[in-house]
């Protein structure tokens, strides 16, 4: 499900510009978590807990479980301020999106609706995407130490599943990389945003091709060393301490995250500028 705002901001201008040092916001609590505006913050309200207040000009884009309550006016003030919104499940499922209007910078964006009008435009963006993956996941699996044969993205991806399977177990490698991939999606849509794909065109949040979904997985192969380091750094304390090994957490899972924003952020970047001189040379 995607949710796509016909909100109008008051000025005639772009989304509100978010500052270089604005943070993400994870919301992760249970039924009582309720999100109402406070002026110009958004108030989070939890039962027999204090009321928390974060400034919109201070939130880059918000993560919110499936289960928190929120409020017309707060979801609208984040689309005026150019704050996406993604809801997420426990399992780390998207459920839905908020898209706020784009950003001004939509030389991508141009670039992109040229390619997808000519003949086979399709067709030659899938090849882009493919080699790019293999390119990628060879270098993800070769930081890993993966044997030569489990290098291209099939193979690489089972081997690498095998291994936080051994670290954490099946529920554990399985919701480690479903959040992970969550929250680079996240960023992807907004980083998306930003270059001019909101909600006055749907292209690249929905339907073929999907920029956000496809940018996405490639961002996440290079999440898989930090990941698979972590598990196996959880993996051995656990053994060391004679206990038994926990499910990893997925407040954990957002600080390994957030712990390489910097590089996320300039990993998220190289993929799309990769994607912008292919189209430069393309169309």
């Amino acid at each position: 499900m995607m949710v796509s705002t016909l909100y109008q901001p008051r000025q005639p201008e772009p989304a509100a510009r978010i500052p270089d040092d604005a943070r993400p916001l994870y919301i992760a609590a249970g039924s009582d978590t309720r999100v109402r505006l406070d002026r110009r913050a958004l108030s989070v309200q939890r039962e027999a807990r204090a009321e928390q207040l974060f400034p919109l000009q201070r939130i880059a884009r918000v993560h919110s479980s499936t289960l928190v309550q929120w409020s017309t006016e707060a979801l609208l003030a984040c689309a005026e301020r150019g704050i996406s919104v993604i809801f997420v499940s426990d399992d780390g499922d998207i459920a839905a999106r908020l898209l706020p209007r784009p950003g001004a910078r939509d030389e991508l964006l141009h670039r992109f609706q040229d390619l997808m009008l000519l003949p086979h435009g399709l067709d030659r963006y899938h090849r882009w995407l493919g080699i790019s993956r293999a390119r990628i996941a060879y270098w993800a699996c070769s930081r890993l130490g993966a044997p030569d044969a489990a290098r291209d993205p099939r193979n690489g991806r089972a081997w690498i599943e095998h291994q936080a399977q051994q670290y954490a177990g099946r529920r554990g490698g399985e919701r480690t990389r479903q959040w992970l991939r969550s929250l680079a999606y996240q960023w992807t849509a907004a980083h998306l945003n930003h270059l001019g794909f909101g909600r006055n065109n749907e292209l690249g949040h929905a339907g073929e091709p999907s920029l956000a979904r496809d940018l996405a997985e490639l961002l996440m192969w290079y999440l898989e060393p930090p990941r698979i380091g972590w598990l196996r750094r959880r993996f051995d304390a656990a053994r060391h301490r004679a206990e038994p090994l926990r499910l990893p957490r997925h407040a954990d899972t957002v600080r390994l995250f957030e712990s390489r924003a910097a590089r996320v952020g300039k990993r998220g970047r190289d993929i799309t500028n990769s994607l912008h001189r292919w189209l430069v040379s393309e169309t």
